[in-house]
């Protein structure tokens, strides 16, 4: 069965008859209006020209049309040739599927669905004048005939434009989602190989580690090479790290959720940061850690979301910064904030950061935040950042609470 856009042929035919009869339209109106054919054909350019006076007035229709002197006059004859139409006298299925074509049109040049309404109202104003103006017979009938068959092209035109835009708001969905899946299976093998890859590497670079480690303990203190062993091993850790980023990436374990009270995972961490090289160029506040916040968790990944998050406010920070860890409880969640006034995140940079592989630090997997990302989403909570460059960056997760 043949099919108009979204309708087929007799779901399109029973729109229209259903469109004539809400504004009553009858054979005594398409009489009318064929007799109007021959007394207005020699006006109907006159219309034409009238109409784009009007219309590229306004600097927005004139930049949506392109107005050269070559688009003006296909656009002028295609109107021309819409208004002889009108008055055609003949206004059945065939009639209406060449007019769907308008509506699809102006989808197609974007043009947006007031200016149907205004521009429709032009033409009916300057009809009505010049048939007053010719002194035909029965001037008020078919003047309310000219009335029908405008409020029913702007129901065609209407439906068209709403069945077009619906099209091409699917069409666009469909592709973002086809975009999506290429990019999840091209993750998913990008994880697969590096699950493989952080496997091979795991066992070596431990048994590396324990060598370089040997070497050095066999060397005096006042060695030369001893501080050479001591930055190969802090090489080996950040790679340890990083194939453990890895791991934990590729293969997430499901959390394994106990009733914890998170206050204490806070100040337990906050102790270890306080040991940090990075913590101790800033100025560390926990607020909040004075009362109970019970939520039903998997606490070594929690630790590692704070752990993570707490490293980044820090090293976003100068010397003399300050980062802020607080923990509230609205309603029927846990809330835990962490702020810092460093240097902040671009908008760009912002709209990909839980991006897996995206970094912009010189030492990183890139990791980390996609991380956080799926434990918080594991735990039925949310995680989002606030960023403002030159100002710092606010990190708030919540997880359901068990008070």
């Amino acid at each position: 069965m043949r099919r108009l856009g979204g309708y087929n042929q007799g779901m399109a035919s029973d729109l229209f008859s259903e469109m004539k009869a809400i504004i009553a339209f009858s054979d005594d109106d398409a009489a009318a209006l064929a007799d109007l054919r021959e007394p207005l054909a020699p006006h109907l350019p006159a219309v034409v020209e009238h109409f784009y006076e009007v219309l590229l007035r306004d600097d927005r229709a004139r930049a949506i049309l392109k107005a050269s002197e070559t688009r003006m006059g296909s656009l002028r004859q295609t109107l021309l040739r819409w208004l002889e139409e009108l008055f055609s006298g003949c206004y059945d299925q065939d009639y209406y599927q060449h007019r769907c074509g308008i509506g699809r049109t102006h989808v197609k040049v974007n043009l947006p669905p007031s200016y149907m309404f205004t521009s429709m109202n032009v033409i009916r104003l300057d009809l009505v004048d010049r048939i007053n103006r010719l002194d035909v017979p029965r001037a008020q009938r078919r003047i309310a005939a000219v009335h029908k068959i405008l409020d029913l092209e702007l129901a065609i035109m209407d439906e068209t434009y709403r069945e077009d835009v619906i099209r091409h708001i699917k069409e666009i969905e469909r592709n973002q989602y086809q975009q999506k899946l290429s990019e999840s299976q091209h993750l998913a093998s990008v994880g697969q190989l590096a699950a493989s890859l952080a496997h091979e590497i795991k066992n070596p670079l431990a048994g590396i580690s324990g060598a370089i480690q040997v070497l050095g303990a066999g060397l005096p203190e006042d060695h030369p090479h001893k501080d050479i062993i001591t930055e190969v091993l802090s090489q080996i850790d950040r790679l340890d790290l990083a194939v453990k980023d890895l791991l934990i990436y590729a293969r997430p374990k499901p959390p394994e959720r106990v009733r914890i009270d998170l206050s204490n995972t806070v100040d337990r961490a906050m102790i270890l940061f306080r040991q940090e090289p990075a913590f101790r160029k800033v100025d560390l506040v926990c607020q909040g850690l004075d009362q109970e916040h019970i939520v039903e968790a998997d606490e070594t990944q929690i630790e590692q979301v704070i752990t993570n998050l707490m490293l980044n406010a820090a090293h976003a920070c100068k010397r003399g910064g300050h980062v802020c860890c607080r923990i509230e409880q609205p309603d029927t969640c846990v809330r835990v904030i962490i702020e810092d006034d460093g240097i902040g995140i671009s908008p760009q940079v912002l709209a990909r950061v839980f991006e897996p592989f995206f970094t912009t630090k010189a030492k990183g997997t890139g990791l980390g935040l996609p991380i956080c990302k799926r434990i918080i989403k594991a735990h039925k909570g949310t995680l989002d950042i606030q960023s403002e460059v030159g100002r710092g960056t606010r990190v708030t997760f919540e997880l359901p609470s068990q008070q």
